[in-house]
């Protein structure tokens, strides 16, 4: 309903206490509930407990009659009631229910990437001349000028300065090394906090953990677990894991929304990462790095800039042959330039953009389009579809084989346990068209890929 994320003042809008204290007769009855509803202070003896749920359970049915009005007014109300609140009982259930921890697995697993962050941070250490503790994306941009990543110090925000970062990997050390340092470092916190829990582990789920509506998870963080690190996730007894993948889901969302015929004829026969890391570095072994490119070209990022982070500041003569690299390879989809122009315009004219079912993300500023807001005009369309489709693939799956079949959102994959037996291969097929047919009823026309690979190595 708010429609702006936390780093704009979404989440003091969208804080479910704050709005809730208002219909309370006192502010210290809504603090006193808010309390006990978060097991931070004692559940009050009868009857001042019964005096208190009354209360507060008037304040949610007022504040639900506001929100309901505010949700139908904003075109919000069909996607609340259809999706979000079937899917939030399908991740309420996880939570409650936790997932299965192999310690055995994750003891082992801390002692790999004990040796890996202690290397890392070695090589980070060097180049920096300081210990890179305490170091992240967010306040490391003041220490890059003494390292060959300097030319991406004018980049302050985290978030970009990451992306960024697994871009210029391709050429800068520091890149590589900083990268694995930061990735090992959240990968101990997320092991050490499963690990220490004795065979389950309970994340918490927030279904709208995102202003695109993706889903998220904490406390640990499992979805941002490499996957070498994943081998601490179990089945239950008697079950196996699947994971399913969509494959190249953003692309595929941007062929329809695009209308582009050759990017819809392209997605449908090839990898189109593989053929972009074939096009600019005479290999399919980029492929990872050639998705970051695809991806950062189609959120606004330009030709240059790309080749810029690919190349490096100092071999012009390789800046100009990783542009026209890129220029050739996306000159043949001349309907993606078209709709990334498109969507700016109708950002500018709307004051926001959204999914095929509502999800907007709304301007908090005027006059022209900063390069944020650039960028989001495409990324929240692509984005937002991606979880409306991925939550109604999660309801369909729920319906065919039970809550406790869905175990993680994984980005654009799904963990699913399936039981162990002769069914398991053809439960795993029928997952697979409910999946496909999910993307094929938003974005119909579409040939979507949906695989069944390893969640860990």
């Amino acid at each position: 309903m708010v429609g702006t994320p936390r780093d704009e003042g979404g989440e003091r809008r969208w804080d479910i206490w704050r709005r809730l204290k208002a219909y309370f007769p006192s502010i210290e009855e809504a603090q006193s509930f808010e309390a006990v509803a978060k097991s931070q202070a004692p559940r009050p003896e009868e009857p001042k407990l019964s005096s208190l749920l009354e209360t507060a359970a008037k304040a949610v049915q007022q504040l639900w009659y506001h929100v309901h009005a505010s949700l139908t007014a904003a075109g919000e109300l069909e996607r609340f009631l259809q999706v979000e609140v079937p899917v939030q009982a399908i991740f309420a259930h996880r939570q409650g229910a936790g997932i299965a921890i192999n310690r055995t697995a994750a003891s082992e697993l801390l002692l790999h990437l004990r040796d890996e962050k202690y290397d890392a941070y070695q090589r980070v250490a060097q180049a920096l001349g300081v210990s890179p503790t305490g170091l992240t994306f967010w306040n490391i941009s003041s220490y890059l000028a003494r390292t060959d990543a300097g030319h991406l110090a004018d980049i302050t925000d985290g978030g970009r300065l990451r992306e960024a970062f697994k871009i210029a990997s391709f050429h800068s050390k520091f890149a590589r090394d900083f990268l694995q340092f930061a990735d090992a470092t959240r990968d101990e916190v997320i092991l050490r906090r499963a690990a220490g829990i004795e065979g389950r582990v309970y994340p918490t789920f927030a279904v709208i953990g995102t202003v695109s509506g993706r889903i998220l998870v904490s406390d640990p963080y499992l979805q941002q677990l490499r996957r070498r690190y994943r081998g601490l996730i179990a089945a239950d007894q008697g079950k196996r894991l699947a994971y399913l993948d969509y494959a190249q889901f953003e692309p595929g969302i941007l062929a329809f929304l695009s209308g582009d015929d050759r990017l819809i004829q392209a997605y449908g026969e090839a990898d189109l990462y593989t053929a972009l890391s074939q096009e600019v570095f005479g290999t399919e072994e980029m492929r990872p790095l050639a998705k970051r490119m695809f991806l950062a070209f189609c959120y606004g990022m330009s030709s240059e800039g790309i080749a810029r982070l690919v190349a490096g500041p100092a071999d012009q003569k390789a800046l100009l042959a990783f542009q026209n690299a890129v220029e050739k390879f996306f000159s043949a989809f001349p309907g993606l330039t078209t709709y990334r122009k498109e969507a700016e315009h109708a950002l500018m004219r709307d004051g926001s953009a959204g999914s095929l079912l509502g999800n907007r993300r709304h301007r908090t500023s005027s006059g022209a389009l900063s390069s944020k807001e650039r960028r989001w005009a495409v990324n929240q369309p692509v984005q937002s579809t991606a979880s409306l489709i991925f939550k109604e693939a999660a309801i369909a799956l729920e319906q065919t084989f039970g809550k406790d079949s869905i175990l993680l959102p994984m980005h654009d994959a799904v963990l699913m346990q399936f039981e162990d037996n002769g069914a398991f291969e053809a439960n795993k097929r029928v997952a697979i068209d409910i999946m496909r047919a999910a993307f094929a009823r938003r974005c119909p026309g579409i040939n979507s890929r949906v695989t069944a690979g390893l969640f860990s190595d």
